[in-house]
């Protein structure tokens, strides 16, 4: 079991502390204040009846008995209505904290600019500890301690009680809170490691189960009779965790039965003696039925108290991923010397001498890459798979930063540029490119959020893109949601559940995600990634068309695998085996005889009737 450090956990308290006070700290002094009153109630009512016993036993006057018994009636009814009022009050603050929590959660989330740390498997894991945590643990925390206070108020107001009656016997009673303090402490440490152990597993466990229920993935689950297999595969990670937190819970189980054993035996020794001094007369009725309630409730506070401290132990062990998430430092390093702001390209973007590789065990992606894409002028990467020309433009994004070298937006490092401000000069089409469960104008207009509500410019990108037409049919035009498993919301703009989501064709998504593109008509770099990957001849063509008007006068960088689409680039760069091994025009290129030549002729040989295996077109 890994023990996390201590200066972790108390670092994790402090920003958990202080995260319930920044959330409502009117709401929290009065559940405190109320946590507090809640407490010294019960031994206030113990007092009273004890009052009341000895009253009547006594033959006090009728109105001392009636004074007594009022007042009895007022702490019964704080009893009754005041948890009431602090359950309401935590409520409140919990909410008030899982809204901030959201919040400074995906504030994290949103400093890091690159994809090292989402690309990452452990980060995952901690990703998801502390999504659960930060939702959790600092209501959890302030619920436990707040509950402490209260448990402590009315352990201490007991125990002064049996001390005043058996100074003995209270001191018996302290002594016998160590272990099961100690006791549950450690099993608050048990169940935080353990869930930290199976978070690998319920993410796999999510994993599986979102799969029979994705409308993606729906298709080839029902086809390949894959159901019961990703059932099965969901219910064994879950088995597993289960297991794994049923050894915990039951281990918790045996090592808190000594201190339950303890404190049954203290509880038996007081009620032998209390048995003896009512015998010697030393007791009267009302001593008796306190001591019966203190003990009683002193078993009770203890419990309390020490399950409070295992819970705040556990959910401080468990808020250490938030606290390291909130704190943790950003993939993208800017160079020494204040942000330059990037300038129009006028000239180039250089790669010079650029290695990079993801991680220092894995193997070099590319390999010492001299490149210039030239201001205005269309560049295609063309190679195989596994070439290097998907991290080249992630490299060009700057998701990530070269290992080695560096890249010169018009002889400056783009380091020196803020990843945002960089970006927007930038406009992209990626292969996998997002389909956005939102209206078909928001689709469109997620490529531009300061124009997003300006309907010209989305209907114009849409008609550059080819997709205008088919948005402007559905039900309800360009407010229709796109979405299988949403309603649309009327509230948030949507036309309302009357009108069902509607679904597009895969090339009509990926016209979509080009009129995204078209939001940006003024960038400076268009990067273009297999951008007619799925359509047809004709479709493939317009799009084409389409993207060389818009590129006119950027700078562009294409990827296809369809040789054919770029051999009107005004260069063409060859990558193999992360390295650029030969680069030229189209006609050049096939002169030369080269890997392009080879790949180029391959790809031709498909198309024509005479060739080995050739389907003829009809």
């Amino acid at each position: 079991m890994t023990r996390q450090p201590r200066a972790d956990v108390l670092g994790a308290g402090r920003t958990a502390a202080a995260l319930a006070w920044r959330a409502g700290r009117g709401t929290l002094l009065l559940y405190l204040a109320g946590s507090v009153v809640a407490g010294l109630l019960p031994a206030a009512a113990a007092l009273l009846v004890r009052e009341l016993f000895d009253a009547i036993t006594q033959h006090r006057p009728t109105d001392a008995l009636v004074r007594v018994a009022v007042l009895l009636v007022g702490v019964s009814l704080g009893i009754a209505l005041v948890p009431a009022v602090t359950d309401f009050l935590r409520e409140q603050h919990a909410r008030r904290v899982q809204l901030r929590v959201q919040e400074e959660l995906f504030e994290g989330v949103n400093r890091l600019p690159g994809l090292r740390h989402f690309e990452d498997p452990a980060f995952q894991d901690e990703l998801r500890l502390a999504q659960e945590a930060g939702s959790s643990a600092p209501g959890m925390l302030i619920g436990s301690v707040v509950g402490g206070v209260q448990a402590l108020v009315t352990f201490l107001g007991f125990l002064i009680t049996v001390c005043v009656l058996n100074p003995l016997l209270g001191a018996l009673t302290v002594v016998m809170a160590l272990p099961t303090f100690r006791t549950q402490l450690t099993a608050g440490r048990r169940r935080a490691a353990v869930i930290r152990d199976i978070v690998a597993r319920s993410r796999r466990q999510m994993f599986y189960a979102s799969l029979l229920t994705d409308t993606d993935a729906v298709k080839e689950i029902r086809l390949f009779g894959l159901q019961d297999h990703f059932k099965d595969r969901a219910r064994a990670e879950l088995a597993a965790a289960s297991e794994a937190e049923r050894r915990t819970e039951l281990r918790n189980l045996l090592r808190g039965v000594g201190p339950s054993v303890l404190g049954v035996a203290v509880y038996g020794v007081g009620l032998v003696w209390v048995v003896g001094a009512v015998g010697a007369g030393t007791l009267s009725v009302g001593d008796v039925s306190v001591f019966l309630a203190a003990t009683a409730a002193i078993q009770t506070g203890v419990g309390q108290l020490a399950n409070s401290g295992s819970n705040a132990y556990q959910a401080l062990l468990t808020f250490v991923s938030y606290r390291a998430l909130r704190h943790l430092a950003p993939d993208l390093r800017q160079l020494d010397g204040p942000a330059e702001e990037p300038r129009p390209l006028r000239s180039s973007i250089t790669f010079e001498n650029v290695w990079f590789r993801y991680d220092d065990s894995s193997p070099w992606v590319l390999r010492g890459v001299d490149l210039t894409l030239t201001a205005g002028a269309a560049t295609a990467l063309v190679g195989l798979n596994g070439a290097g020309k998907s991290t080249l433009v992630k490299l060009l994004c700057r998701l990530y930063d070269p290992t080695e070298g560096r890249i010169l937006w018009d002889g400056t490092d783009i380091r020196r540029f803020t990843p945002d401000e960089y970006r927007r000069r930038i406009g992209v089409v990626f292969q996998d490119y997002g389909r956005y469960d939102l209206t078909a104008g928001e689709n469109v207009g997620l490529g531009r959020l300061d124009r997003a509500g300006d309907s010209g410019a989305v209907t114009a990108a849409a008609r550059a893109a080819g997709v205008h037409d088919r948005l402007a049919r559905l039900p309800a035009g360009y407010g229709t949601l796109l979405s299988r498993i949403f309603v649309p919301d009327a509230e948030q703009g949507g036309p309302g559940p009357s009108f069902a989501g509607q679904s597009l064709s895969g090339g009509e998504w990926q016209r979509v995600a080009v009129a995204r593109a078209f939001m940006r008509a003024d960038a400076d770099l268009l990067i273009l990634d297999e951008p007619s990957a799925g359509l047809d001849a004709e479709a493939e063509k317009e799009i084409h068309d389409s993207l060389r008007t818009l590129r006119a006068g950027a700078t562009g960088v294409v990827i296809s695998h369809r040789l054919g689409a770029v051999r009107d680039a005004d260069r063409i760069v060859v990558l193999g085996d992360g390295r650029v091994v030969e680069e030229g025009t189209h006609t050049a290129l096939v002169e030369r005889g080269g890997r392009y030549a080879e790949l180029f002729a391959l790809q031709a040989d498909g198309y024509r009737t005479d060739a080995p295996g050739a389907v003829p077109v009809s």
